[in-house]
């Protein structure tokens, strides 16, 4: 908690501190009231009915004022509390933003210099091009997630979807993909896609399972569940506590340990799978495995009819 939400937080519980002994004096007002009211009753006309019924009409409404006020207080908090987490988040979102451009950058920087400045050994060479191709990649999915992300936001994500052979699509991809990937691919299954977006959410999967399998090499399940296509993507990483399995996938979120803190990224990967499979009628989550296997993510996108 900043120095800022510890202020705003003190401030709400004095307040309701204040609001709540407000009440409790004004009950005891009223009792006591009500008993000095019924002494001199019973000592000038003897037992019977007391006539209080105003009083007791006024410690309701005051209960309820109060209440109101306990309310308005609890949305203005809320309020606050969620305009100051919004700022933390930009402020943290522009860090990372800028951590994640410089380090690719200051890379490709470091490689074309030392291809200037002198000469190389053609291995060498061939190293720092693969190099500089793998930061201006990472460079180029960053950029991408930061579009896409504007266009969540929007709710203006272009889907432009056409048949698609599952099967045959995720071949194309993991042909394409630099490094090792095993696969395994229920045939004849059809689904309505933009291969571009289903590109992008399993590239996102693919590197998480990478980034976080301990050197495993990730293995991509195609299955149908429930009349659904099913991308699962299974690494040999630490399974993810339950507790941060329904946070995984919001915007910006990454598990507070270590191991992701030694790991770039911005927090969007996840967040970005889980809309491409709601815009095209589907779903996204992630089940931890038991040993050897790590986690799975899986997009499920509806086959065709």
């Amino acid at each position: 908690m900043s120095f800022r939400s510890a202020i705003y937080t003190t401030i709400f519980v004095l307040a309701i501190t204040m609001v709540i002994t407000l009440l409790v004096f004004w009950n005891i007002y009223i009792i006591n009231d009500y008993r000095t009211i019924k002494g001199l009753h019973i000592a000038m006309y003897g037992h019977g009915p007391v006539p209080t019924t105003g009083r007791w009409v006024v410690l309701t409404l005051g209960i309820a004022f109060l209440g109101i006020v306990i309310a308005i207080l609890s949305v203005f908090f809320a309020n606050i509390m969620r305009g100051n987490r919004f700022r933390e988040q930009q402020r943290d979102f522009a860090n990372m933003v800028t951590h994640e451009l410089r380090l690719p950058l200051s890379s490709i920087q470091v490689f074309t210099q030392t291809l200037q400045q002198r000469t190389v050994e053609p291995e060498t060479q061939s190293k720092f091009l693969e190099g500089i191709l793998s930061e201006c990649s990472r460079l180029g999915l960053l950029i991408d997630q930061l579009l896409k992300l504007q266009q969540i936001d929007q709710g203006k994500l272009p889907v432009h979807r056409v048949p698609l052979d599952a099967a045959g699509f995720l071949k194309t991809f993991t042909g394409k993909w630099p490094r090792p990937l095993k696969i395994i691919a229920d045939e004849h299954i059809r689904i309505e896609a933009d291969p571009m977006l289903l590109e992008l959410a399993l590239l996102n999967l693919v590197t998480n399972a990478e980034k976080y399998g301990r050197g495993s090499i990730p293995e991509i399940v195609l299955t149908t569940v429930n009349r659904q296509a099913c991308f699962s993507v299974r690494d040999q990483g630490r399974p993810i506590p339950k507790k941060y399995l329904k946070r995984i996938f919001r915007k910006f979120y990454r598990i507070p340990n270590s191991n992701t803190r030694r790991q770039n990224g911005v927090g969007l990967g996840l967040y970005i799978v889980k809309n491409i499979a709601k815009f095209h009628g589907g779903s996204a989550q992630v089940v931890p495995l038991t040993a050897p296997m790590g986690n799975e993510f899986s997009i499920r996108i509806p086959v065709m009819r």
